[in-house]
């Protein structure tokens, strides 16, 4: 389960209903999510906040702007940039941040990946893959890609090592297409939305057992009944006691190292302890700044600095990325 853009009041009370009323996976640990997190308008005290319950916190950019154009460099800088925020005023650990998602899911082909590999993220969720007879498992770019190019520019390189975790699409209930759940066309019920998204959870629990991925923004959730029918998806697929509501990173853990069912309870990176990361914010502090011709109200636990941290300019005076010198590129 995934969820992109900033992390705010707006979404504040939907994360509650989803992870804090008591839903566990198989081994009694609670289920968790990644959140693929851009800056502007982002309150890095509830970003702690999940982080410190276990969720995982990937890189969405700074600005959220289409990359398709971008230079290595301004890839580093928005992508990187962005892993250092999340450090500095949500208390992630930079090891932590292993993964991105382009905006607009608007890949910036060979000088994306490259950034990947040589910032030393581990993977990318960014690609649509539309064939899924059966569904797609993550892939490495150790090799060419296997599926259509939906929105170039794609690899075309080898970057060993760099895993993409695909979207694979879905078919909404009237055989349309969609890479995110809330881009297809929506039932106007709850029982209509939990059966559309069933029915594209049974094509992957069915045939290869392909991660399935529930890929969404916040604000599709402001429809009661889009809210309803997928808290009724959850609680059917929760109560399975061969499946596991996970992060992108966990799931990527054991596609590498695939656990039986046996003993998957003892899989260590299913586990919940996560007594190394910070405690939750409580009594965060509001830096005003200014930005844009306006104020932004940035909340942390953090030390505030002293400009809005943006692309080139995070504000972090140990920034590696901001400091970086011009690339040559071979």
């Amino acid at each position: 389960m995934t969820f992109d853009d900033s992390v705010n009041d707006l979404n504040k009370q939907l994360y509650i209903d989803l992870f804090e009323k008591g839903r566990v996976n198989p081994n009694g640990c609670p289920i968790t999510a990644t959140f693929y997190v851009s800056h502007e308008w982002t309150d890095y005290s509830q970003v702690q906040n999940l982080y410190a319950d276990g969720h995982e916190m990937a890189s969405h950019t700074i600005s959220h702007s289409f990359g398709e154009q971008f230079s290595q460099k301004k890839w580093t800088r928005e992508v990187a940039g962005q892993r250092e925020i999340l450090a500095a005023y949500g208390g992630v650990k930079l090891s932590d941040v292993r993964g991105m998602r382009a905006p607009f899911l608007s890949v910036g082909g060979n000088k994306m990946y490259k950034m990947l590999y040589d910032s030393n993220f581990t993977y990318d969720s960014s690609l649509p893959v539309y064939e899924n007879r059966p569904p797609s498992w993550p892939y490495t770019f150790d090799y060419k890609i296997f599926h259509d190019c939906m929105i170039p520019p794609c690899p075309t390189r080898s970057y060993p090592g760099i895993w993409q975790v695909p979207m694979v699409m879905w078919q909404d209930l009237n055989g349309g297409r969609c890479s995110m759940g809330d881009a297809c066309s929506n039932p106007g019920d709850a029982d209509g939305v939990m059966k559309m998204i069933m029915k594209n959870f049974e094509r992957h629990y069915t045939t290869n057992r392909a991660p399935f991925g529930l890929f969404y923004h916040a604000a599709w959730f402001t429809q009661p009944h889009h809210k309803e029918g997928f808290i009724k998806f959850l609680d059917a697929i929760n109560a399975m006691p061969d499946v596991w509501i996970v992060t992108n990173w966990q799931a990527l853990q054991w596609v590498r190292d695939p656990t039986p069912i046996s003993r998957i309870n003892s899989f260590q990176p299913f586990y919940c302890d996560y007594s190394d990361r910070p405690k939750r914010c409580n009594n965060p502090k509001v830096c005003n700044l200014w930005h844009k011709s306006g104020v932004r109200y940035m909340k942390t636990c953090q030390p505030c600095p002293d400009i809005y941290p943006w692309t080139g300019k995070t504000g972090i005076r140990s920034s590696r990325i901001d400091n970086d010198i011009e690339e040559t590129t071979t």
